[in-house]
């Protein structure tokens, strides 16, 4: 029997839940299915939920719900099967899909035991009311959720978002592995860390991004303090994640380089044997966080806290009004940071 524990206002289940979760153990549970419509990122912070999801379930079948336009860095090691939805039309990325055809996607999924939402958009929550389960968890951010999700947990956006997916678990009595676990030791090991700084530039969205001009003066200011270290400037995917306005103005110095973009396994890799990334709040600060790089996040867009881990190995620079941190304080971020665990 799984019994729930939590005090009034911390979380919400109906009396549906209650009534099958005291019928059934985790071992009974067989298909689950977690939805997480994002990009790799976000992927890299589900990781530890689906290690504890598959030591709880020992028995499910385990399938991820993604979206067709982001499925770059997919957890194949940690699930079983993927269930596909459109946001946007495959044929004319200018055209979203129907809702017939988004309905028709939904119930595409074969019926499950359990849903996990871990991303509360309006098109999980479609996914969510034509799927067939017998419970849906996620969270209660409008009180029309509970229409629809059986069980709904507390986001906090001061709490590490990797572990608040966790507090789905914990509802359910899993104890969650602490500290978090994303399962890449063994498939990249740090046993090669290379003296070498990396920055990256870019982001998902425009505004995110740090100007140019202020990385540049810091990768400056940074391979003078540390000269023995090499300062890698890395490409990204996208056309705009060149970074040639940065690297032409640095070009001239012996311990800067630029780092074309590399597969998604080559860039683990790397992150892995690397002394720190230096990014904007995008999916390479994720993925070296990940594979226990230090990292210092420049954060002004959204809110620093729900991607900041609190493990020492870690920094994050933001203003009290979010505007754009200044290059110093950037700098004393990362000189403190290398400084603490380098010596």
């Amino acid at each position: 029997m799984i019994k729930l524990n939590f005090r009034r206002g911390s979380a919400f289940a109906s009396k549906k839940a209650r009534k099958y979760l005291e019928t059934v153990n985790p071992e009974d549970i067989k298909n689950i299915t977690v939805i997480r419509h994002a990009a790799i990122g976000d992927f890299m912070n589900i990781r530890p939920f689906l290690i504890n999801a598959r030591e709880f379930f020992p028995n499910a079948k385990i399938t991820l719900s993604v979206l067709r336009t982001a499925m770059y860095g997919i957890p194949h090691d940690l699930i079983d099967d993927i269930h596909i939805m459109d946001k946007d039309n495959p044929s004319d990325k200018t055209k979203k899909t129907s809702l017939l055809t988004r309905i028709k996607q939904a119930k595409e999924l074969p019926p499950q035991d359990i849903i996990f939402d871990l991303t509360d958009s309006s098109l999980t929550l479609l996914l969510v009311i034509f799927a067939k389960a017998k419970i849906k968890i996620g969270y209660p951010y409008r009180w029309i959720r509970r229409l629809f999700y059986d069980i709904a947990t507390l986001r906090s956006d001061f709490v590490i978002e990797a572990e608040s997916t966790q507090h789905m678990l914990n509802i359910l009595g899993s104890q969650t592995l602490s500290p978090l676990q994303y399962g890449f030791k063994n498939i990249y090991p740090k046993n090669d860390i290379q003296k070498r700084i990396v920055y990256f530039a870019g982001a998902s969205m425009q505004i995110k991004c740090w100007e140019n001009k202020k990385f540049k003066e810091l990768i400056d200011r940074l391979s003078d303090e540390y000269q023995d270290y090499q300062h890698i400037i890395l490409q990204g995917i996208k056309e705009d994640e060149k970074f040639l306005e940065i690297y032409q103005n640095l070009q001239h110095k012996e311990n800067v380089f630029l780092q074309v973009a590399m597969d998604l396994d080559k860039a683990m890799h790397f992150m892995s044997n690397s002394s720190c990334v230096i990014s904007n709040d995008t999916g390479i600060r994720n993925m070296a966080i990940a594979v226990e790089t230090p990292t210092v996040g420049i954060f002004f867009a959204t809110g620093a806290f729900r991607y900041w881990p609190r493990d020492g190995k870690h920094s994050c620079v933001f203003n009290l009004e979010y505007s754009s941190p200044n290059v110093n304080d950037v700098y004393l971020a990362t000189t403190n940071l290398m400084d603490g665990i380098y010596g």
